[in-house]
């Protein structure tokens, strides 16, 4: 499993909730549109704001940083 936190924000860009979200490693890995896709959902399920104001929600997923060494 690959795991991320990903920060659900409103039309403003306030963050709201972060979720830590695993998905299953695959060739290629998952994609910053599955992790977001993915805490979106749990927004929805958690009722994090009232149904018509869902769609102005948007996802921030971090990204990677390799370090060199």
């Amino acid at each position: 499993m690959q795991t991320r936190n990903v920060a659900v924000c409103d039309k403003l860009g306030r963050r709201l909730k972060t979720y830590p979200i695993a998905i299953a490693k695959r060739e290629g890995g998952p994609t910053d549109a599955e992790f977001a896709e993915e805490a979106l959902n749990r927004a929805r399920n958690d009722k994090l704001v009232p149904e018509h104001e869902f769609d102005s929600l948007t996802a921030q997923v971090p990204q990677k940083i390799k370090l060199w060494r």
